[in-house]
């Protein structure tokens, strides 16, 4: 359990969102030194992340750690609870900084030009909507903290970065009626949300997440409809369990991403951490990191396969990611992303691409890659997308 606590406090502090109180207690934590290894962990993700894993080495790690170590103790004894500048240069520049880099062995060609377009479609952001137990719905978008709403077991506090949080207080996970909030994201719309234990979810657009304003009982379970990336707060005596509309994960603290939109023919699930198993109608799987499960919405049935994590991923670091994907993939997974319709006119060629490109740039930045290999062209019309030979 301390070490749930440890997690669920840590991510606080990488939210901003941490009490004077609960920073001396994650102060204090540090200091026994019995934390490291969760510390060192949380560095090295953050890293992975990134794609900057490959640069660490123990005598950076070292150094990070003992640097921490004596930035507690320094101030330890001094007021006000924000003197963690080095601490923060840790966690909030190394969660931040670097740019993915993803090798393929033909890319596309780099002629992005900066032709402007009559027509352009902005991409999309961090827009949601949190629909409380009693049905009241709340709109979140990127505006500055402030506390949402009280409810029993704790309190819900929006960060202005497209960040959810429910801090669980002394009431959470006492007897009582379950209650739930449901967090949606719209097409064009992205959102975080850290629940009640701990456990950071990214949700990607036309996604929602329904979770218990407390974890209570045995298990911590959450449904999820479209796609999200979890990392997972530890706590061996309560399994994480996300339920889609075809299967069930079920975890006890681990990184791994799913995607089940219901336009799909198959939920995917890729580890990146830990272990997973996975459960549908015609039996069950246990993924190991790098793998990822393909269960057929028809007939239930689980297939493993070893994947890329960075490609899985991308869209959670901010990138779209084309490993040789046909273009009606393509187009489907951009209509989500930017909100649009496209329609393909005229006969189309078996066409596959590879490529990367940022999720942040308008619509037309994405089409001048696609275009630029000669082979397809598109037209903006409103917010329609019309694809030609």
């Amino acid at each position: 359990m301390k070490s749930s606590r440890f997690y669920t406090l840590l991510q606080y502090f990488k939210e901003d969102v941490i009490s004077e109180k609960e920073w001396h207690e994650l102060q204090t934590m540090i200091k026994t030194g019995c934390f490291d290894q969760l510390l060192e962990d949380d560095l090295l993700i953050s890293l992975a992340g990134k794609g900057k894993q490959e640069k660490w080495t123990a005598d950076i790690e070292q150094e990070i750690l003992a640097g921490i170590h004596a930035q507690i103790s320094e101030h330890s004894n001094r007021s006000g609870y924000k003197l963690w500048i080095a601490v923060a240069a840790v966690f909030l520049l190394m969660s931040t900084a670097g740019i993915i880099f993803f090798k393929s062995k033909d890319p596309l060609p780099a002629k992005i030009n900066t032709l402007s377009h009559k027509y352009d479609i902005p991409p999309g952001g961090n827009r949601a909507l949190l629909t409380l137990p009693g049905g009241e719905p709340i709109v979140l978008n990127d505006s500055s903290i402030r506390q949402l709403k009280n409810q029993t077991g704790g309190s819900i506090v929006k960060a202005g970065n497209g960040i959810l949080v429910y801090k669980a207080n002394a009431l959470a996970g006492q007897a009582g009626k379950e209650m739930f909030n449901t967090i949606s994201t719209p097409r064009g719309g992205q959102y975080q949300v850290i629940l009640p234990d701990g456990t950071h979810v990214w949700l990607n657009a036309a996604s929602s997440l329904r979770f218990p304003a407390a974890f209570k009982g045995e298990k911590r379970l959450v449904k999820l409809n479209g796609e999200a990336y979890f990392e997972v707060a530890k706590n061996k005596r309560m399994p994480f369990i996300v339920q889609t509309e075809n299967q069930e994960v079920e975890v006890l603290g681990t990184h791994f991403n799913i995607s089940s939109y219901a336009d799909e023919t198959a939920t995917k699930t890729t580890l990146l951490e830990g272990s997973v198993k996975v459960t549908a109608q015609a039996g069950q799987k246990v993924l190991s990191p790098g793998e990822q499960a393909l269960t057929n919405k028809d007939t239930r049935v689980i297939k493993v396969m070893p994947v890329s994590i960075e490609d899985a991923i991308a869209w959670k670091n901010g990138y779209f990611v084309f490993n040789d994907e046909k273009l009606e993939s393509i187009m489907h997974r951009v209509s989500r992303w930017y909100d649009v319709e496209y329609h393909f006119e005229g006969k189309q060629g078996d066409l596959s691409f590879l490529g990367v490109v940022e999720r942040s740039k308008n619509i037309s930045s994405l089409l001048k890659v696609l275009a630029s290999t000669g082979n397809v062209h598109f037209k903006i019309e409103g917010r329609k997308i019309i694809v030609m030979p």
